[in-house]
Parts: structure tokens; sequence; C-alpha cells
């Protein structure tokens, strides 16, 4: 079984520390890709994790000012992401974040409406990040379209919601929320959405799967959504692994180097 993390913070402090370790980790549970974003706005943040890409065979890179960051977003930090897009698989994350609030709405929007310029000039696929916010997120995706391909990174919607994003072309990634015995509606949505439309995540070092909520969340842990998914669409957990290799393929490994990435032996970050 191969696997491919679409989405862990590598090179937070959580992680950063022990490498070694997580990619280890990693290898021993089939995770053979893992997709980092490098969130700015400082653009030397940019900087260091595509040289940790460069150097670590079976990473790739996502680029983007978070929501959460919205109201520090700068020129400069969105002007290197748009220069770096020949090292990068996906524009992100990017999008609304109305649970946190952590700035202001307007500007969460006015910053990822121009991401979602930015990122079509760029040929870019984007990662969204959406939280209590989908109504609005739809909204902005129908005047400042994404690039089919694109991702809704760690879903939290219902099957409606998803559905609405399907139509655009959208890929879902699930997270270990899938696993919680209370996300009904992160379920519903898991059930319906095509095989050949899903993706699995662990956001690392955020949101471990049920088994080990309260520890960091590492990219091993992928595995268990996937087992958890399968279970819950009643899929082969082998068919629905490699139906979400190709899936990540497609989005967020083709233009990071190919198919035959593996994981090896990391560079310090």
């Amino acid at each position: 079984m191969k696997l491919h993390d679409t989405h862990a913070h590598l090179l937070f402090p959580a992680l950063a520390g022990r490498l070694e370790q997580v990619l280890e980790n990693a290898r021993q549970a089939g995770v053979l890709r893992i997709t980092v974003p490098a969130l700015g706005p400082d653009p030397a943040e940019l900087a260091r994790t595509l040289d940790f890409a460069a150097r670590t065979p079976g990473i790739t890179v996502i680029a983007g000012v978070h929501p959460h960051q919205a109201s520090t977003s700068t020129p400069a930090f969105l002007d290197a992401v748009a220069a770096a897009a020949d090292r990068l698989v996906a524009w992100g994350e990017i999008g609304l974040d109305f649970h946190y609030d952590f700035s202001p709405r307007d500007v969460q929007a006015a910053v990822f409406a121009d991401q979602l310029d930015r990122a079509r000039s760029a040929r870019l696929p984007v990662a969204l990040h959406v939280r209590e916010a989908h109504d609005e997120t739809l909204a902005l995706l129908r005047d400042h379209p994404a690039a089919p391909g694109s991702i809704v990174h760690c879903f939290t919607g219902d099957a409606r919601t998803a559905d609405r994003y399907l139509t655009l072309g959208f890929y879902i990634s699930f997270s270990g929320i899938v696993t919680f015995p209370k996300a009904l509606e992160v379920q519903e949505a898991a059930r319906m959405v095509p095989a050949d439309r899903l993706l699995v995540e662990t956001d690392a070092p955020y949101l471990a799967p049920r088994s080990h909520r309260g520890r960091t969340c590492e990219p091993a842990h992928v595995r268990e959504t996937l087992m958890a998914l399968a279970a819950l669409r009643g899929d082969d957990p082998g068919v629905l692994a490699a139906a979400a290799w190709d899936n990540g393929h497609r989005a967020l490994a083709a233009r990071g180097g190919g198919s035959d990435l593996t994981l090896g032996k990391e560079g310090a970050p």
C-alpha cells in the first residue's frame, strides 16, 4: 500500500526537531510522498521549505498566505510564491476561516481573491483552507475561478457542500477528522465523494486520528485515515489507497518531479 500525505506541516516545531524519525515512521507506514505547505508571510519560510524539498526525495511544496495571516500578507511573499511557481505543485493553503477570525473577514476575502487570481496567472491549482465559510468561499470562486484539479484541504463540510466543490472540479481531501465519532457530516461526505476525487492527509502536527488523540500527529497516521475511509465507504483498503495515490500524483506530484518519488534520507531543514 503506497500512501501520499497530501498536507503536513513538517517544518513546524512539533515535527522539525525529529524529522529523521518522523520520515522513518512514514516509510514504515507506506507513506512515500508528503506535500508540505509554506505559509508565509515571510519569504524566508518559502525558501527554507523549497530547500528542504530539493534535498529530500518524496517532498513536494505548496505555498500561500493562510487566512489566519491575511492581515500580515505582504506583496514580497506573494511575489516570491509566483516566482517559484515552477517548483510548487499548488498555491495554498488559502481561503477563509470564519471560526477563529484571526484576520478580519473582509481582509481574508481580499487576500484570498488576490491569491486566486495570482494562482491562475501562475497556472497553479489551489489548496483551500475553509472553516465555517463554504458559502462565502464558493461565491468568491465564481468570480475568481480556480484551476480544475484544485483541492479542498482538510474537508469539514457535509455531502452537499462536497458536491458543490466536486462540480467545480475540486479534489476533496480528508484528514483524521473523519475518524472522530461526532464527525457525522464529514463521514457522510466521505461516503459520497467519488474514488477518483478523494485525497488523504494528516494536517500534521494537528488533527491526529482517533487512536492517536492527545499525541502529536505525523504523516504515518495517514494510514489510519485511509483505513477509516475504506471502512466507511465499504471499499477495499488497497483499492482505495491506489485511487488516492493516483489522485495525489495528478494533483500534487506531477509538477514536483514525477511518479518515481520516494522518501529518502533528508537533509537538516
